[in-house]
């Protein structure tokens, strides 16, 4: 799972990328992430390559990005 955070000043964007064997892991994080920060907007795309685009202002992107971090980190280490 590859995860970027991109600033743009106002406005900024988190890119989720996964293949699809990591699809579970893909959604439980993007989840806690929206949860985390409702007031982000999210687009998903793709069926072999997972794609969400998460954007919003810059401090709850930044939040949504620090879940993204700590899920995709935790969900790892127990495999």
């Amino acid at each position: 799972m590859k995860i970027e955070f991109i600033d743009k000043d106002v406005i900024a964007t988190a890119i989720v990328t996964s293949t699809v064997f990591e699809f579970r892991l893909h959604n439980r994080a993007v989840d806690t992430a929206l949860f985390l920060a409702p007031s982000v907007r999210s687009k998903r795309s793709g069926f072999f390559i997972l794609k969400t685009v998460i954007s919003g202002k810059t401090p709850h992107v930044l939040r949504a990005y620090k879940a993204l971090q700590s899920e995709a980190s935790r969900c790892s280490s127990v495999e």
